[in-house]
């Protein structure tokens, strides 16, 4: 059975340092906010928890700006982000979108128990078309 190797979490600003100014002044300004981030970060740097649960989660997390996806990933996410993807061999597939990042409220305890509830899904998805072809 073909499993998940690994998640992207996608953010919903770009990497360079004009993009990191230009979401600080919008998410203080203009209260426009990136529910990914939120997850992942405190005010300024990456959450100690979120660093913390990675490392010890069976599945390599990458956290991926708009300017760093690859082709393939920019195509599926495109005016999708924030948002989670999985790779299962070289197919990717979204398994969390903004408006359930949104409800998990920053709170990295509720995103690796949602994405424990995601993947299981998947996996039982991906077995029940296993068994009917």
């Amino acid at each position: 059975m073909p499993e998940l190797q690994k998640i992207y979490c996608i953010y919903n600003a770009e990497g360079s340092l004009r993009g990191e100014l230009e979401y600080i002044y919008n998410k203080f300004v203009n209260n426009i906010k990136c529910s990914m981030c939120d997850i992942t970060h405190g005010t300024i740097s990456p959450k100690r928890k979120w660093k913390e649960k990675c490392s010890t989660f069976g599945i390599k997390i990458e956290c991926l700006h708009l300017d760093e996806l690859p082709n393939d990933i920019k195509k599926l996410v495109k005016d999708k982000t924030p948002c989670v993807v999985g790779q299962i061999n070289s197919a990717k597939t979204i398994l969390m979108h903004d408006n359930e990042l949104i409800n998990i409220s920053g709170s990295v305890d509720s995103f690796f128990r949602f994405l424990d509830e995601k993947i299981k899904i998947l996996s039982e998805a991906t077995l029940h078309n296993k068994m009917m072809h």
